[in-house]
């Protein structure tokens, strides 16, 4: 996500809260079971998102109240609704999407609540709507390719140069993000000390022909895998575990000009293997 998308996601969660934060007589607040470790891949931990919802002053059933899940591009994912009733004291989420999109690994999300107050309470508290918010960042999903040998997850978060193998460096927040991502996945490879990983990078060959692929994508995506090689070693990943490989535009998930969906093809794929 680059910085402007980034700073906008910031900027809602912010003005939201601040509207939470003055709202009088009727006050809403969600809490997470966790913030950093969500995963619904299925392996029994971290499977589901437990979101907690306070609504307080409120002495009638809701008008409406919305909750909607919004990923780091600012799309809504997910919505839970209802009219006429009492707010829902819990919603557990795994993290099924209403788009048909996936839950990656390391991505940031927010969760926005919308109440529309009983007529009563409108009038009682003289708020027309109360808002709530929280956000999360997804943990590290897994997939099982070979049962106890063999297992692979994606990471797309990482923020690159454009055009570039090394890693943005412009702002604190971008470094700060990319440090955060490389940690955890580090610490996630850790877990796993008699493997080998293979590190793969993959970009969206906008142009989408060989010449383009042979001459730019494949050298640029070698270079990226190098990239996050170096980073797991100095993270104290053993080199003799790690490859690496860029595969360009290879193993596309989304045509390259689809505008709302190309930024799946630019991932790096992490393949371990006992």
């Amino acid at each position: 996500m680059n910085f402007w998308k980034r700073f906008a996601f910031i900027f809602i969660c912010t003005v939201v809260s601040l509207q939470t934060l003055v709202a009088k007589g009727l006050i809403a607040d969600l809490r997470l079971n966790t913030q950093d470790a969500f995963s619904p891949d299925g392996d029994g931990s971290d499977d589901k998102l437990v979101i907690t919802i306070i609504y307080k002053g409120g002495l009638k059933k809701v008008s409406s109240w919305q909750l909607a899940i919004i990923d780091q591009r600012g799309f809504v994912i997910k919505t839970f609704s209802g009219k006429n009733q009492w707010i829902p004291k819990k919603i557990i989420w795994s993290g099924t999407t209403d788009t048909g999109s996936e839950i990656y690994s390391v991505n940031d999300y927010a969760i926005i609540l919308k109440i529309v107050p009983s007529e009563q309470d409108k009038k009682e508290s003289g708020q027309n709507q109360v808002i709530a918010s929280a956000n999360f960042t997804s943990g590290i999903l897994m997939e099982t390719v070979q049962q106890n040998k063999r297992w692979r997850f994606a990471v797309n978060s990482l923020q690159f140069a454009s055009g570039r193998p090394e890693l943005k460096a412009g702002t604190e927040e971008q470094v700060l993000f990319n440090t955060y991502i490389l940690d955890v996945i580090a610490a996630k490879l850790a877990e796993f000390p008699d493997s080998v990983i293979t590190i793969t990078s993959f970009e969206n060959n906008l142009e989408d022909t060989t010449e383009s692929n042979i001459g730019e994508t494949l050298p640029l995506t070698q270079g990226r895998a190098e990239t996050v090689m170096e980073e797991l070693v100095q993270r104290g990943i053993p080199r003799s575990r790690l490859n690496a490989a860029g595969r360009g535009g290879a193993n596309k998930l989304s045509p390259p000009t689809d505008e709302n969906n190309s930024w799946k093809n630019c991932r790096i794929e992490f393949d371990i293997e006992k």
